[in-house]
């Protein structure tokens, strides 16, 4: 999405949560951000090539079973790095436990909307509105 690349490159920095217990207080989104300008930079000189250094380690010190040079799953990565990325600048920052009963045979509809409230309550970033 042409949104995520544009929000990194300018707004990103007012809703970093450097205080967030499940994501990397902001180092994730900031990484990320500097990534997106090397790429730009790139770009704008003629080359098509980045070396993501920084952000790889950084991102390994979020999970480090991505550390080192193995080959690792694609969709594994990314949906870590949208929850990683999400939550560095997610505008919530205390998240209201709920806790959620069983359908119970209410219809779906009604199960589905409460669950979605209670999302609601604890994700509100940028990167949660574009995936969600």
């Amino acid at each position: 999405s042409p949104l995520l690349p544009d929000y990194f490159m300018s707004e990103y920095k007012l809703d970093v949560n450097p205080n967030s217990k499940f994501g990397m207080a902001g180092k994730l989104a900031v990484a990320f951000a500097e990534l997106l300008l090397e790429i730009q930079n790139a770009r704008s000189a003629g080359s098509n090539v980045v070396a993501p250094r920084d952000f790889k380690r950084i991102f390994s010190d979020f999970k480090p079973q991505f550390a080192g040079w193995k080959q690792q799953d694609a969709q594994e990565f990314l949906s870590m790095f949208l929850a990683g990325l999400s939550e560095d600048v997610n505008r919530t920052t205390q998240k209201p436990y709920r806790e959620l009963k069983d359908s119970e045979g209410r219809p779906d509809e009604e199960v589905a909307s409460e669950y979605w409230q209670s999302h609601c309550q604890r994700e509100r970033s940028a990167v949660a509105a574009l995936f969600s």
